[in-house]
């Protein structure tokens, strides 16, 4: 009888070795990805969710059928809320990641989650059942960048493929509502009473239908009209249900005699025409300065910070189709990125870095500044000037994490020749670009707290370009869970004035204050146009050298 129990104690040991226990990481919409813990992270009742973890599942994807099994290759999962249990429905399922429907009869409220692979249950993982939760999905498969949009005749819009206003388009989603049919089974067509809201570049849309595409699990159509007066590659396309706002994507417009977008801050007219077989080529150096004000215990603390950034890349045309490109926003449109930890989640789209050199040169009638090469660009620091603090005698030292603290200004308006030496990848070039007198935000001071609701927030400014463009750029995090929002809004410098819309302001969480310092951020920053600063080099299909210069300053997100 010892003999056996010690058998079998060993074989315990060898099955916990070969089926480790499923852990669960992150539990999400399985279009949008917005962090739990955000404003629109809720799971709706009927919506597709994502789990990713570790054990999950086996080693090789493998999908269900319709109708949705509970069990999928050894892998299930169960959802409590409130006392009652119910079953996920398996669309596909592998170690590191598996996607379900949420059954739409899943009680509201507070739920657990608990993965099963192979006889091992993981540890329950805490989400919010909601009934309406709608996710965009995209084609980076991330939840940011192009949305999955189609025309009537199920063609996807692309950059080289784009709508035009007053045209019907076909967005996919889920999590718009539950269903009163079986979710395991084809969906029909169902376009409940129900408000659907679609912001295309700030304006709201048409909604003709949204509810179940018939035929399917999970997945929700709305079909609208394109609004007049929008334009651009990376036209701001969101929705918002039962107060829930989705994720924030794109939507590519193009003007009425052309189906290829362009955007004067972005990809500019003729380029995305013909891109070469080989893919698209593009070289970005920005010289940016900006200024900081930090208000905390009745002081303010002033610094300057003058910087350079280039970037040298290739986008084949399946990639740059999918990508967030160059992440600019179009005129008039409003984006938003989620993020945990400290840092903004990357388009999942790589492009392939190009070599220009070891090194780029920034000379004006002051002097020189290098920028080097790193894995992820040229970056030049050229020195942070500090104020607002009390005199110390012999002068203000380095301080640590500032290099060139108290250096004196570089970035000062005027002409600046940046030079490259040419590389693997990208021949030597020579650009210049001249940085304007006098952008100021003028209503800087009155901005002390940004309410997150109500009629939104409006930015004025003067000087710059009028061919500029202005950015403006907001951040709100939270420590537990560490999470975060960033908006980000471009106009033509020449409105001079820009609004940020109530329902995007509603995609940030509100912002700690942290011994009586609010730690939300709010940037306004004047940047050139793509075509003030084009240079030619072998290797590229366009290259631009810009500026920018940025005021940024902490408020509190309310």
């Amino acid at each position: 009888m010892l003999h056996k129990l010690k058998y079998l104690a060993g074989f315990s040991l060898m099955a916990g070795a070969l089926f480790a226990q499923p852990r669960i990481t992150e539990l999400v919409n399985g279009a949008s990805y917005i962090p739990n813990g955000l404003p629109g992270s809720g799971v709706a009742q009927g919506a597709i969710a994502v789990i990713k973890g570790t054990n999950l599942g086996p080693a090789e994807l493998i999908q269900s059928g319709i109708p949705r099994p509970t069990t999928l290759g050894g892998t299930s999962i169960r959802i409590s809320v409130g006392g009652t249990d119910v079953s996920g429905l398996m669309v596909y399922s592998s170690a590191a990641q598996l996607a379900f429907v949420l059954p739409s009869n899943t009680p509201l409220g507070n739920a657990v989650a608990r993965v099963t692979y192979n006889g091992q249950t993981s540890d329950p993982y805490g989400f919010t059942v909601v009934r309406n939760g709608p996710g965009l999905f995209t084609l980076n498969s991330g939840g940011s960048g192009p949305a999955v949009l189609t025309n009537p005749n199920f063609e996807v819009l692309t950059y080289t493929n784009a709508t035009r206003e007053g045209e019907v388009i076909i967005a996919w989603a889920t999590g718009v509502t539950g269903i009163t049919t079986s979710d395991a089974d084809p969906a029909p067509a169902f376009d409940p009473p129900l408000a659907v809201e679609v912001f295309v570049g700030g304006r709201t849309a048409n909604v003709r239908y949204r509810g179940r595409a018939p035929g399917y699990t999970g997945l929700d159509q709305i079909v609208f009209d394109v609004p007049q007066g929008v334009r651009g590659c990376a036209v701001s396309f969101a929705m918002r249900v039962g107060g829930n706002i989705s994720n924030f994507t794109t939507i590519p417009v193009a003007g009425p005699n052309s189906r290829v977008c362009a955007d004067p801050n972005g990809y500019p007219e003729g380029t995305l025409s013909n891109i070469p077989a080989g893919g698209l080529r593009i070289g970005a150096i920005e010289l940016s300065r900006t200024t900081t004000k930090i208000s905390a215990g009745g002081m303010t603390l002033d610094s300057k910070a003058d910087s350079g950034f280039g970037s040298f890349v290739r986008f084949d045309l399946n990639s740059l189709i999918r990508s967030r490109g160059m992440d600019a926003i179009s005129y008039g449109s409003c984006s938003v990125f989620t993020f945990r930890g400290e840092t903004t989640q990357p388009d999942p789209i790589e492009p392939q870095q190009l070599d220009a050199g070891a090194e780029l040169t920034v000379a004006t009638t002051s002097g020189t500044k290098t920028m080097r090469r790193t894995p992820g660009g040229y970056i030049g620091d050229f020195g942070t000037s500090i104020g607002g603090l009390p005199n110390i005698p012999g002068g203000l030292p380095n301080i640590p994490g500032l290099p060139g603290a108290g250096a004196p200004a570089f970035l000062e308006p005027g002409t600046y020749t940046v030079t490259g030496p040419g590389g693997a990848d990208v021949g030597p070039f020579t650009a210049r670009v001249t940085i304007p007198q006098g952008f100021v935000w003028t209503n800087q001071d009155a901005t002390t707290s940004v309410p997150r609701g109500g009629q939104g927030l409006t930015v004025n400014w003067t000087g710059g370009n009028a061919t500029d463009y202005v950015m403006v750029v907001g951040v709100s995090s939270r420590r537990n869970p560490a999470v975060g929002a960033v908006f980000m809004c471009s106009a033509q410098n020449s409105a001079r004035t820009l609004r940020v819309p109530p329902e995007v302001l509603s995609a940030l969480p509100a912002s700690e204050t942290i011994e009586g310092v609010p730690t939300g951020i709010l940037t306004v920053t004047d940047s050139s146009a793509v075509d003030t600063g084009r240079f030619n080099a072998n290797g590229l299909d366009l290259g631009f050298l810009g500026y920018s210069t940025s005021f940024l300053k902490n408020v509190a997100y309310e």
